[in-house]
């Protein structure tokens, strides 16, 4: 089963392609990939804030999982307020 450091190395290998392409910055970098994954999720016809949620969740869930609570309970909720 992968561990965290797998999971990281995983996101940096995607990362490094990414900004090889975009010329995109560490500092924007993750920012600029999320919005451009949100461009490739509506072109797939996938709802993207749902996918957000999922990958939050799934984040949270392996961060703060333990032994004895593999699945932790949580609830992941996302609100844009136009300006």
């Amino acid at each position: 089963m992968p561990d965290k450091a797998d999971h990281i190395v995983w996101a940096a290998d995607a990362l490094l392609v990414f900004q090889q392409h975009s010329g995109t910055r560490d500092e924007h970098s993750i920012a600029d990939l999320l919005c451009d994954l949100g461009h490739l999720a509506e072109d797939r016809g996938l709802d993207f804030l749902s996918e957000v949620k999922r990958g939050l969740w799934h984040w949270y869930a392996e961060h703060h999982a333990r032994e004895d609570n593999p699945r932790p309970n949580a609830t992941v909720e996302i609100t844009i307020k136009p300006r």
